[in-house]
């Protein structure tokens, strides 16, 4: 199973949606606001600009009519720079310009080579003209609105150019102020979206948080009541289902414990007679010794079933008393072996690790690396070796085989009880079981306070690699506390 991004679960996935709308919401009415306010302040400033223009034009007008052709050249000169000095208004900051009819341009530093190319042209074709254009950096970089008019019957041109860089600077605070307040607009969109995924969700956290005690055994875990209708309805649903499968459960533990137990008188009569018919295997003919061999085989396992059985029904009623003792682990491993359908596995540690020594139930740890053993040697073509070593206060032991390995996808089913599925270790190889020792080994480890888990060898070869992770430092009381 794929592992799921935070952004992926349902809380997240509220919070970010509340987050994103305020965000959009937001950024529409920045945008908006910005985009009103700068017509606006610009088609207000024009509106000043181009009032101011008109009256200025006519002062233009009325001094250029003062000029007469008796009018020498010098005082015509003095009469244009009393035009642009004296009449011209300049409460906006505007700088005008004045082209006489002998050519003068009267304003600097402005020249007509300031200014747009097609505003001149409109201004020289008789008409008004206006536009917004942007200034050469090294005068400035900003943005100007210049208005233009021809005085034809005065053979002469008139021009006022405003800066808009007072403007542009408001206007750069405002869309700062806007970004800021979207940002906060967003922040705040998710506050609320955390606040009211949390008191939307908090049935279904409750619902979950429940399901996880369910699933690790605890059931008697119920869900409260609910006032509203419709939670109601899902926790009393929800109650009814645990309480059934609370039932189902008992059931079946109550028939595993009462099959096991009924089994034993039958498998003791049988265990009697096969051992009767095997002191007496030699005075057989030779179909009937195969056939008592073959009888031996099956009850054995059938034996090996039973206890595995009756093991699982202590461990559910919780019966289980674990018996603690301090021991070498890589004696107890050499024992193990030996005893084992595979003497022959090698065991391989650290050299720092040869005198390691853990606390914990012999028995039962025996009977969890008997039972890899096997399965290694049924599904595995046989345990390649088995390793170990202590990680921090942990010891972790290994069982490698040169089987086909487990699929990704069932390292977690292999450990459940009566596990048979298709691609799981037990159909590995040839051999068919019952699907218990992969399960007390789970168990087992679980009452030790470790973990137990499968994956790929590490060197790349094939082959499955059976980890069991136990606790070096406990001692034989918390070993009998686990058990209770």
């Amino acid at each position: 199973m794929a592992k799921r991004r935070w952004w992926q679960g349902l809380f997240a996935r509220v919070t970010l949606a509340y987050a994103i709308g305020a965000v959009f919401l937001s950024a529409v009415v920045a945008v908006s606001s910005y985009t009103i306010a700068q017509n606006r302040l610009l088609s207000v400033e024009e509106g000043r600009a181009q009032s101011q223009f008109f009256s200025n034009a006519n002062q233009v007008r009325r001094g250029l009519e003062t000029v007469t052709p008796e009018t020498d050249a010098e005082a015509k000169a003095n009469i244009y720079r009393d035009i642009i000095e004296q009449r011209v208004r300049r409460t906006n900051g505007s700088r005008p310009l004045l082209i006489s009819p002998e050519g003068d341009q009267i304003g600097a530093p402005l020249t007509d080579k300031d200014l747009p190319l097609e505003l001149r042209e409109a201004v020289i074709s008789n008409r008004l003209a206006q536009t917004r254009f942007k200034a050469p950096d090294e005068d400035g970089g900003d943005t100007r609105f210049v208005i233009g008019v021809s005085l034809n019957d005065l053979d002469a041109k008139y021009y006022e150019v405003l800066s808009l860089g007072d403007l542009e600077s408001t206007l750069s605070d405002l869309r700062l102020i806007l970004v800021l307040a979207a940002a906060v607009g967003g922040l705040a969109g998710a506050g609320l979206g955390y606040y009211s995924a949390r008191r939307a969700l908090a049935p279904v956290t409750r619902i979950s948080n429940a399901a996880k005690a369910i699933a690790a055994g605890d059931f008697k875990t119920r869900l409260d009541l609910q006032t509203d209708p419709d939670l109601a309805v899902l926790s009393s649903s929800f109650n009814a289902m645990v309480d059934a499968l609370s039932a189902r459960i008992e059931r079946d533990e109550r028939f595993t414990s009462d099959v096991s137990h009924e089994l034993r008188s039958p498998l003791m009569t049988l265990t009697a007679s096969v051992e009767v018919l095997e002191r007496r295997k030699a005075s057989l003919p030779d179909v009937a010794q195969k056939a008592v061999d073959l009888l031996r085989e099956d009850l054995t396992r059938f034996e090996n079933l039973v206890e595995d059985l009756l093991e699982i029904s202590r461990m559910d009623a919780g019966a289980v008393e674990a018996e603690a003792s301090s021991f070498g682990l890589t004696e107890f491993l050499v024992n193990v072996i030996a005893a084992s359908r595979s003497p022959e596995i090698e065991i391989v540690h650290p050299n720092r690790d040869r005198n390691l020594v853990i606390t914990a139930d012999k028995r039962r740890l025996a009977q969890v690396m008997t039972n890899l053993i096997d399965n290694a040697r049924k599904y595995g073509g046989g345990a390649t070796g088995i390793s170990f070593r202590q990680i921090g206060d942990c010891a972790q032991i290994v069982v490698e085989d040169n089987g086909p390995g487990v699929p990704s996808e069932d390292r977690r089913r292999v450990f459940e009880r009566f596990n048979r599925t298709s691609t799981d270790a037990g159909r590995r190889g040839t051999d068919t079981g019952v699907g218990l020792g992969l399960s007390l080994v789970a168990e087992h480890v679980r009452l030790h306070g470790g973990r137990v888990w499968v994956t790929d060898r590490v060197d790349g070869k094939p082959g499955a690699r059976f980890v069991v992770e136990l606790p070096v430092g406990e001692d034989a009381d918390a070993m009998e506390e686990m058990a209770v």
